[in-house]
């Protein structure tokens, strides 16, 4: 009998543990003010890369707000690339289904996911351009060899 209750207990506790620290879509909280956990949705957590980079480079507040600010430009004009390349992919999914091969449908959603990946470029130009002026030449240096080693994309 006090097996089942101590066993009971544990649940409980397992449970309102995991509700704590997964239930309310705050990623991994521990709380309010504790980082993680504090209101947002995912606080740190989403800037991770950046704080790696910004004790690589070593950079001052002001130029981490001002990194900040480009890359959050750059996320929020990249944001308009999603219904393009969804878009796309229905495109060629109703080409690929269809009892004929449409292949109008598909070059039609290559051409705007073409138009909108030239607006992004635009975009990653104009935040590299910010990024570059916030940094020295040194932390410059070591932001390129940074990307170099970047780990390349699938081999096909």
């Amino acid at each position: 009998m006090l097996g089942i209750i101590i066993g009971t207990l544990c649940l409980v506790g397992f449970i309102a543990v995991w509700r704590r620290r997964f239930g309310r879509g705050y990623g991994y909280g521990y709380g309010h003010g504790y980082g993680c956990g504090s209101g947002r949705r995912f606080g740190r957590r989403r800037h991770f890369g950046l704080y790696r980079l910004f004790e690589e480079l070593d950079t001052s507040p002001g130029q981490e707000k001002a990194i900040r600010g480009a890359v959050a430009e750059l996320r929020s004009s990249l944001g308009g690339l999603r219904p393009s390349l969804n878009e796309a992919r229905s495109g060629v999914a109703q080409a690929i289904a269809g009892e004929s091969f449409d292949g109008a449908v598909v070059e039609r959603s290559i051409d705007t996911l073409f138009g909108e990946l030239s607006r992004a470029g635009r975009s990653l130009t104009l935040a590299t351009g910010k990024i570059h002026e916030a940094l020295d030449a040194d932390q410059r240096r070591r932001l390129a060899r940074w990307i170099e080693a970047l780990p390349h994309g699938p081999a096909f």
